[in-house]
This record gives C-alpha cells, sequence and structure tokens, in this order.
C-alpha cells in the first residue's frame, strides 16, 4: 500500500532544509523526510475501524510539514514514521472488536484528535472528561503512541493512504444528503465552528479575519451559518480569495494588503494613524476590531492584527505561528487578550445545548445553510499526482488554489 509518510531523520531534515533555500523542489525530490512508501495495512485494533479513503483534503499542517515549518517544540507528542493526512471522507471496510453502530460500508468523517478514549485510558483525564478533548493531557500516554491526531501518530496511519485506523469514538457517520466534497470540508470547517462559538462576538461586534484561505474562508462561514449578523472585515493578500470572502462566505469588506491598506483598516475605525520612529508598520490609535481570527499564523499577520485591536479586545489565534519575534507592547497598553484556538470539541451551539463540533458541522449541511464545495479548486489522483499536488498547494497564488484534495478510485 503507497502512503505518503514523513520520517524524523535528523540529516535528511538539515539537508533538504539547506536545498530548500535554493528551490522548493527539493521538498518533493528523492531525499526529504516526506517521502511515498510501500507500508502494510495496520492490523486493526479492538475497539477500532479500518477506514478506506474516498477524498482527504491537503491541509495547510501537512504543507507546512513537508516544507519542514512546524515547530519541533512539539515533537515529543507526535510519533514517527507517521502516515500525514487527517482531512477525509471514507468508507468502513472492516470492523474490530467490541464496536458497535457502526457497519461495514457506512460513509464516515474522522474527528482526528487521539484523546484519553482513543488510548485506552481510564478514568479519563478532567478535560475529556468535561468533552474538553483537544486540551487532553495524555496525549503521549495509553495503548498508542504519542500524537495529538490522525495525521502525526505511528499507529493509526493517515489520510494520504488508502487505508488508516479509527477509534469507534472518532467517527462520525456523513448523511446521504451531504456529497464526499462537503463531508471532506467537515473538519476544517470544525476549527472555524470551534473558534467561533468558544470566542462568539457580541451582536454589534466587528471583527476581523486575517487571512482568507481555508481557515479564515470557515471562520467567516461559520459566523455566518451560526447566525452572526457582525460586521466582518476580511484581510489578505490575494484579490482573488478576497472576493470569494466576500461573495461566497459572507463578509461585509475586503481589504487588500498593500502600500497604505493601514490607512484604510483606521479609516473604517475612524483611528487616528502614526508612524512610530524606527518602526516599518504604523500604529492605529482610537479605534479597532472588537475580536481579530488571525488564521496565518506569521509574524507579519500576527504583528498586524495586533494593531487592529481596540484596548481591552481579542486576537483569537488559530494559525499555527511556530516560532517567532513579535513586539508584544500592545498587548501590555492595551491589555488585549490573545487567545489560542486549536481543532474542536464539544461545543455549545446557537440553542444552548452541547454538541460536539463535527455533529453542528453536518447538520449545518443538512440543513442546506451551508455547501463548502465552492472550496474545492483543485483534485488530485493519490498517489500517481502527489508531487503535483503539493507543488500547487506550496504555490496557492500562482494556480489559484483554494482547498486541493487528494481523490483515490478517481
Amino acid at each position: 500500500m503507497k502512503a505518503l509518510r514523513f520520517h524524523a531523520n535528523i540529516p535528511r531534515y538539515i539537508t533538504t532544509k539547506l536545498l530548500g533555500k535554493i528551490t522548493k523542489a527539493a521538498y518533493l525530490s528523492f531525499f526529504p523526510p516526506t517521502r511515498l512508501d510501500d507500508i502494510p495495512e495496520l492490523e486493526i485494533r479492538n475497539g477500532w475501524v479500518k477506514i478506506e479513503t474516498k477524498y482527504a483534503g491537503i491541509c495547510g499542517s501537512d504543507v507546512n510539514t513537508i516544507l519542514l515549518r512546524e515547530s519541533p517544540l512539539l515533537e515529543p507528542l507526535c510519533s514517527f514514521p507517521a502516515v500525514l493526512g487527517h482531512e477525509n471522507v471514507g468508507i468502513v471496510a472492516e470492523i474490530g472488536p467490541n464496536v458497535t453502530g457502526i457497519n461495514v460500508g457506512d460513509r464516515i468523517v474522522l474527528d482526528p484528535i487521539l484523546s484519553c478514549q482513543t488510548r485506552g485510558i481510564t478514568p479519563t483525564c478532567q478535560n475529556c472528561e468535561n468533552g474538553d478533548t483537544i486540551r487532553c493531557d495524555n496525549f503521549d500516554l495509553g495503548d498508542l503512541s504519542p500524537a495529538f491526531d490522525t495525521g502525526w501518530c505511528h499507529d493509526t496511519g493517515g489520510a494520504f493512504s488508502r487505508y488508516y485506523l479509527a477509534h469507534k469514538t472518532q467517527v462520525y457517520k456523513v448523511p446521504d444528503i451531504v456529497t464526499d466534497e462537503n463531508a471532506v470540508l467537515v473538519e476544517p470547517f470544525t476549527i472555524g465552528i470551534h473558534a467561533v462559538l468558544r470566542h462568539l462576538p457580541r451582536p454589534n461586534a466587528t471583527v476581523i479575519v486575517m487571512g482568507t484561505g481555508v481557515i479564515g474562508l470557515m471562520v467567516i462561514t461559520a459566523l455566518r451559518a451560526l447566525g452572526s449578523k457582525i460586521k466582518i472585515i476580511a484581510i489578505d493578500k490575494s484579490e482573488y480569495q478576497g472576493k470569494l470572502a466576500i461573495e461566497k462566505a459572507g463578509a461585509d469588506i475586503f481589504i487588500q494588503v498593500k502600500k497604505r491598506y493601514y490607512q484604510k483598516i483606521a479609516e473604517e475605525f475612524n483611528g487616528r494613524i502614526y508612524k512610530p520612529i524606527l518602526e516599518k508598520k504604523e500604529l492605529i490609535v482610537g479605534g479597532g476590531a472588537d475580536i481579530v481570527f488571525e488564521c496565518v499564523g506569521i509574524p507579519s499577520t500576527i504583528e498586524d492584527a495586533l494593531r487592529f485591536i481596540k484596548t481591552g479586545g481579542q486576537m483569537i489565534l488559530i494559525g499555527n505561528p511556530h516560532k517567532i519575534n513579535i513586539d508584544w507592547s500592545l498587548i501590555w497598553s492595551r491589555e488585549l487578550q490573545v487567545l489560542g484556538s486549536f481543532a474542536s470539541s464539544m461545543e455549545k451551539d446557537e440553542s444552548g445545548s452541547m454538541k460536539h463540533a463535527f455533529k453542528i458541522a453536518l447538520d449545518l449541511m443538512v440543513s442546506g445553510k451551508v455547501d463548502l464545495s465552492w472550496m474545492i479548486t483543485h483534485k488530485f489522483s493519490f498517489p500517481r499526482e502527489y508531487k503535483k499536488a503539493f507543488k500547487y498547494s506550496m504555490n496557492k497564488g500562482r494556480y489559484k488554489v483554494v482547498k486541493a484534495i487528494f481523490a483515490f478510485n478517481e
């Protein structure tokens, strides 16, 4: 079975990093840590099912892994070699012992989080007991090798192969009315749902969404699908994706990142703009967004986000920032809150009921409130076109990629 695996190999890592400064092709050559391997199918476990992949989404974290941009800080909470891929719609191919309510042939999506229940840990940690599986204290313990989720765990496999394993608690059946193209986007949609429901803006608030890639578009879509009428300002370099943020996702205003764009932000909030000495970027005083959802995670967008928040406001950090150098002066002087938002778990929906974000996402699709299929701009056959898929995903602007997926059996 062909599988795209990441190997924690220091000589390959260093060599590829050096060659990658010359050409991105180095990351897809014969030598990098991520490569296409022939592997045996994993043996099914007690309480687990085997999934045959139909579509697998290429996440920004997958691209960053291949480009060796992921922080080594979290390496102890991964296990290698690991088959990449955690966004998935698939078919149950085999059922292990002690599994009920799931049948061979069921079409499913996967919650990739590998928390206490999947690890056979009893009693579960307090966070898992409360339904906050993304805050599990035991990602390094139990019956599985260390990992936050499927796609970075040696024992489970991942969606960038024909088959992988899933614990029975990770599986959500997909209603017939939900297309495969929507189902494969459920996992990234839950990231937007989680960020919004945990930090729901006041009815009269104004929010900024930094970045109109997949996660930024999911945040905007979630805000609208969950009934929010707030003013949404989307910010990105890409005019193409900015138009999608308005026409498809539901943003009110798009501001393109280019010369003098700080001036446009200041005008939106009736703020005053200054140029601090020895600073490349300007400072806006007297106005700003109530909440900024930061969906990129690079130094320039985080710096901008901090400058666009009103006194006492919040930045919700959804983009993975890695190790960066940021001036934190505004957090102190404006008493800002910077809060992380990672994946999803049990959430309180708009009616006040507790549901898993995967259930909320599927319910919104069934109701017709959400159709995300327009985000899929490119499909690539796996494994034959995997290099082309990542070439496009590494150069999204050039190829106008919003979301690329791998298709199996097509």
